[in-house]
């Protein structure tokens, strides 16, 4: 989901300030060019007009400032998560929808059915909260977008909701009120929440079917199922962006299978290299990409020997 959003409203500057929690735009008050007023403690719901970028690591609290949009929202919550295992901000949400808000969330399939994420769906939903996927055509593609809107504000980046990304990744994570903005975001939510209409994260949080295990070659003839799929590994390719090619054939180019792990998940894999001439199974969706098989990894244990 390659959208890009023309963000004329906001001039947001990142300034990396030792002991700095973050940067408040819109209500500085001080002479032009002077330093901003970087505030030491930002958990808090921002004032109107206002907007701030928050570096991960100077506070390591970015769940605490998901939690304090959820808490002052008073109409509607809704969110898109590429990876979620934090309880913390799932309870938030639930107590959200208790107190009769209404809560909307959408979730990458791959990564809800997961070991580290089923157990947030599975809260969310059992509360009534409706969390749907994403389905595209060719079986491709994931959910990775990181946001949340309320009724009042918005906060965006790269920052995915879980331990990892709040205390020892890099990460960026705005938050905002400007109006156009916010409404903006609001309605990119409703757009996915009404394309993916039907869906449900609840299925397979509950438990993905598979076909068993298969052999590389055969994967081809079963696009859009679980599977494991069992072959030697012949060689691991980095592209120029970071993702990672489990190539199962020395002619990659003609082979019927290969494993996909993007740049943003192969640091949990540690050295692929190992994995090198020995017999691997990959377990997860077979997808089809320019009429050839892959399966995409995004947590260790979908690899296995």
């Amino acid at each position: 989901m390659n959208q890009k959003i023309i963000r004329s409203a906001v001039a947001a500057v990142l300034t990396f300030t030792a002991g700095g929690a973050g940067y408040t735009a819109g209500h500085s008050g001080g002479a032009q060019g002077a330093a901003p007023s970087i505030p030491a403690v930002t958990v808090s719901a921002p004032p109107a007009g206002s907007t701030r970028v928050i570096y991960s690591l100077d506070a390591k609290q970015n769940d605490k400032e998901i939690i304090s949009l959820i808490d002052a929202a008073k109409s509607r919550i809704y969110f898109a998560m590429y990876e979620f295992t934090l309880k913390d901000i799932a309870d938030a949400l639930v107590a959200a929808k208790e107190r009769g808000v209404e809560v909307r969330g959408l979730v990458d399939a791959g990564e809800s059915a997961n070991s580290y994420d089923k157990p947030i769906i599975k809260e969310l939903v059992a509360a009534g909260i409706p969390v749907r996927t994403e389905k595209h055509e060719s079986g491709n593609g994931i959910m990775h977008i990181k946001a949340i809107v309320t009724d009042s504000a918005y906060a965006l980046g790269s920052y995915n909701w879980t331990n990892s990304a709040t205390t020892l990744n890099d990460e960026i994570l705005e938050i905002g009120t400007d109006p156009t903005l916010r409404q903006t975001y609001e309605n990119m939510l409703r757009r996915l929440f009404d394309a993916y209409k039907g869906t449900s994260a609840a299925a397979g949080a509950a438990a993905p079917v598979s076909i068993g295990v298969i052999g590389y070659a055969d994967a081809a003839a079963h696009i859009g199922s679980v599977a494991s799929v069992r072959g030697r590994l012949v060689n691991t390719y980095a592209s120029t962006r970071g993702t990672v090619f489990l190539d199962f054939c020395t002619d990659y180019k003609n082979c019927p299978f290969s494993g996909v792990i993007f740049a943003d998940d192969v640091k949990k894999f540690g050295d692929l290299a190992r994995y090198t001439g020995t017999v691997i199974t990959l377990t997860g969706k077979i997808s089809s990409y320019r009429n050839k098989a892959e399966i995409i990894l995004s947590n260790p244990g979908q690899l296995s020997k």
